[in-house]
């Protein structure tokens, strides 16, 4: 047998759908919350110091100075090939 409250009108007051579209805040609330709950959750990060930044782009500059080389000689080898060929 069917639910009746999935046969209700999604205006009537009597189902849990009714009830949810009518209480439901307006924009400017929910925005206001989102900016509170965002502000909260900002406030409790680990922000890193100067010395973890600086690690870390090392680490970064580092990575990227040995993917090009890598990336510069396999194009040079592939290239060297791909003349072989044609």
């Amino acid at each position: 047998m069917a639910d009746p409250d999935l046969l209700s009108e999604p205006g009537d007051s009597d189902s849990p759908a009714g009830l949810a579209q009518e209480r439901r805040p307006s924009a400017v609330a929910r925005l206001v919350g989102f900016l509170r709950g965002s502000w909260k959750e900002l406030q409790r990060v680990q922000w890193p110091d100067r010395r973890q930044v600086m690690q870390a782009t090392g680490v970064v500059i580092g990575f990227v100075i040995v993917a090009g080389i890598f990336l510069g000689v396999a194009d040079f080898i592939a290239s060297k090939l791909i003349g072989l060929i044609l």
